[in-house]
């Protein structure tokens, strides 16, 4: 038993009774959280973050080390031989299982009425329409929190490979008690089927007649001019923007069909951002949002010490990733790339009304534009020997500071137009904060 008691709090599972036979009042509830206080180190979550990342270290070190044995080396490795690809989205639902589990344990029950309440009259009573926003802290009754819901929500098949991400008070309020208007939507739901099938042949059409990514797999822009380099790169990063897209509306759409509405990631396209936290926010949104509250808001949020909370929340998302430095460097790199978007933005709010204050922003995003762009085709397109050879043709020869002026010039008119559709939007009542 002792063993048993062990492994269930590894999965977090602090107390069992709590679990499967919730508290049934307030003051057995606080017996149970004073019985399982500890500290940091011995904290199941810290624990399982931990070796999260060490299980990747050894993984990704050791995945071809000879055992000595044609069957242990060549033999069968599971049904999914890079399972540890896809156990990063099951942490993450782990994670969130457990912290939702713990706000509900230690947050102080409304009145004794309400804690004695049964499911049906929560559900009546509380669990009417809520927004995504409230959904995160939904008012789950704490009998929802239970081994079955936990695997439930662990192996749900629509959402198990590549998310999206949602959070656990988010699913048990869609699956147990209420259903959202969107997903009984079902013309709604075809639409949403036509632009996933017109994307899936717009990625065909790019890579049947574009052959961005062959040239730059091979490096093969000698002679090209700074115009046709960044085209290069452009393009390259909206194929890896579609090459993400589609799985993720796949498994959306699969979603919905089974009346589970979870967020949408990419809610924008590649090319109309111009700020990289706005960028940041919408590209895999579902996990901005999942950071966000668990990472981000315990942290502070946007307070005092905004720079250490975005320094954690990427070199967090960094490691989630894989375990190699130069995700580190690019996750500090991308704070670093934050810090004059963030002090701009605090020293011009004042101006807000001001006439120039929309062409100073203009500025700006060409800025930030570039940044992104830069970083980008560092990391995912054209690599440093791409980079380099970008910049000393664009600052070496005449042709090419032509195309960076023209450029910058392009931008600005691009950035205006930006401007103008998110205002757009809010005259409609839309306001996506990205």
């Amino acid at each position: 038993m002792g063993l048993l008691n062990h492994v269930l709090e590894f999965f977090s599972l602090e107390t069992l009774d709590t679990r499967l036979f919730p508290p049934a009042n307030a003051a057995k509830r606080q017996a149970v959280i004073n019985s399982t206080r500890h500290s940091p180190l011995e904290d199941p979550e810290t624990l399982r973050i931990v070796a999260h990342v060490l299980t990747n270290y050894a993984i990704g070190r050791y995945r071809n080390l000879s055992l000595g044995s044609s069957l242990l080396n060549d033999g069968f490795k599971g049904i999914i031989s890079r399972w540890d690809v896809f156990f990063n989205f099951t942490l993450l639902r782990m994670i969130s299982y457990n912290l939702d589990y713990l706000e509900k344990l230690y947050s102080p029950p409304a009145s004794p009425k309400k804690e004695d309440d049964s499911k049906e009259e929560a559900s009546s009573n509380i669990l009417s329409f809520l927004d995504d926003r409230l959904r995160l802290t939904a008012p789950i009754p704490l009998a929802d929190y239970n081994l079955i819901n936990y695997f439930a929500y662990l192996t749900y098949t629509p959402l198990f490979i590549a998310g999206p991400i949602i959070t656990f008070n988010d699913y048990i309020y869609q699956s147990n008690y209420y259903q959202l208007p969107s997903v009984k939507d079902y013309k709604r739901t075809l639409i949403y089927f036509a632009r996933l099938v017109f994307c899936i042949l717009v990625m065909e059409f790019l890579l049947h007649f574009m052959y961005v990514v062959a040239v730059s797999k091979t490096k093969a822009w000698d002679g090209d001019t700074p115009f046709q380099i960044s085209m290069l790169g452009l393009f390259n990063l909206n194929i890896i923007w579609l090459k993400l897209l589609i799985p993720w509306r796949l498994f959306r759409f699969w979603s919905l069909l089974d009346g589970i509405d979870p967020p949408e990631n990419m809610i924008r396209c590649m090319d109309n951002n111009y700020s990289a936290v706005a960028f940041w926010r919408a590209w895999h949104r579902s996990y901005n949002r999942w950071v966000v509250r668990y990472i981000y808001v315990p942290l502070g949020g946007s307070g005092k010490y905004r720079i250490i909370a975005n320094l954690c929340v990427f070199s967090f998302v960094a490691v989630w990733h894989d375990i190699q430095l130069k995700l580190l460097m690019w996750g500090w790199m991308v704070v670093l790339f934050l810090l004059p978007e963030i002090g701009a933005t605090m020293y011009f709010k004042p101006y807000q009304n001001e006439w120039w204050f929309r062409y100073a922003c203009g500025l700006g995003a060409v800025c930030n534009i570039w940044m992104m762009m830069l970083a980008n085709l560092f990391g995912f397109c054209l690599g440093k020997d791409g980079v380099i050879a970008l910049l000393r043709e664009m600052f070496s020869t005449v042709s090419g500071f032509e195309f960076f002026v023209l450029s910058l010039s392009a931008l600005f008119v691009g950035s205006q137009v930006m401007f103008e559709l998110r205002e757009s939007e809010k005259r409609k009542g839309i306001n996506v904060r990205c």
